[in-house]
């Protein structure tokens, strides 16, 4: 495969570096420098340099890199699950890599779910630079850098430029639009406006509600659930804790419903009605925005749908051959053109 290679210098105080890389035909890597981080994106579009709307896209919470390397063919994660190429014959479609995790990896370095690690041995040795980023105001920082570096480029429409946030990504995409008014439009996927901790406390009830656990227990593990709490808002792991870092919980479970309501953007809501964490919140916002006057948005439930669109059968298994986010995206692009 030919691969070019050309490097831009800008004269900035804080973007030191832009370099491009093209990966394949339509498959553009790029990179800047700004404060000492190395923030990697990839966009795809069209050859042509026609100024084109443009959507980023805020994926979730997962330290997997932008592009996989199979050896025989490249797979990109974050746009796998929509017709990506087909986009962006009139769109272009930028990605975010997650800090400091390579753009681009070999399938042997990451673990069974696709998340780049330092040991094999430990599927769960991340990056230790990664952790240490790894919270709402850092992304906010990177993917503004983005933004601002893109918007001049000639194949960029600067009067279009939408964003698009899934799950965790979700909180991303609504703060840069409160940020920067030259966003024209927010797609809020699969979000939970409530926060992401409350998730935890949820399922307790959910189970013991389900019968799965009783009452009791669900109360007493909902108790320990606020002792860690309280241990990550004043940045202390709990003995023996495994996971996300304090400012991880904490940075994303800023509750959302003020920024949703105030947001002068337009927004296009959408989510899965069996993903209970996103539609459980985002059923009630119609009944806020209603009593504020809010009226830029609109909201997409997928009945029977999960967490990423798919279906839910009747013993609550997901199908993942049944996925609906290809209509998810092209329902917002109609909604966004529609004005």
């Amino acid at each position: 495969m030919k691969k070019s290679f050309s490097l831009i210098l800008f004269l900035s105080i804080s973007i030191c570096f832009y370099a491009q890389k093209q990966i394949e035909i339509g498959l553009f890597l790029h990179s800047i420098s700004n404060n000492n981080d190395t923030i990697d994106f990839i966009v795809c579009r069209s050859q042509e340099t026609t100024p084109k709307p443009t959507i980023l896209f805020c994926q979730g919470s997962s330290p997997t890199p932008l592009i996989v390397d199979f050896g025989e063919q490249l797979f990109i994660p974050s746009l796998n699950n929509f017709d990506y190429r087909e986009i962006s014959k009139e769109y272009n479609i930028v990605v975010i890599s997650m800090p400091h995790i390579p753009p681009i990896a070999q399938f042997e370095q990451l673990n069974r779910s696709l998340q780049y690690v330092s040991d094999l041995s430990d599927e769960h040795s991340f990056d230790l630079r990664y952790l240490r980023d790894n919270y709402l105001e850092k992304y906010i920082e990177r993917a503004e850098s983005v933004l601002l570096n893109i918007k001049n480029e000639s194949w960029v429409n600067a009067d279009k430029i939408a964003v698009i946030g899934h799950s965790q990504g979700s909180y991303i995409a609504l703060k840069l639009a409160q940020k920067n008014d030259f966003i024209h439009s927010v797609g809020y996927f699969s979000g939970n406006p409530s926060g992401r901790y409350t998730t935890k406390i949820r399922n307790e009830r959910r189970m013991a509600n389900a019968k799965q656990t009783t009452q009791k227990e669900a109360q007493e593990n909902i108790h320990q659930l606020y002792e860690e709490w309280k241990l990550f808002t004043r940045n202390e792991i709990p003995n023996g804790y495994m996971g996300d870092p304090p400012c991880t919980w904490t940075s994303f479970t800023l509750p959302l419903w003020e920024s949703l309501i105030e947001l002068k953007t337009p927004l296009f809501i959408t989510y899965g009605t069996m993903d209970t964490n996103s539609s459980e919140s985002c059923e009630l916002l119609p009944i806020y925005f209603e009593k504020y006057g809010k009226t830029n948005y609109k909201i997409l439930p997928f009945v029977g749908c999960g967490h990423n669109f798919e279906e839910i059968d009747e013993d609550g298994q997901p199908n993942f051959n049944k996925m609906h986010w290809n209509s998810a995206i092209n329902e917002f692009i109609i909604w966004w053109e529609s004005f």
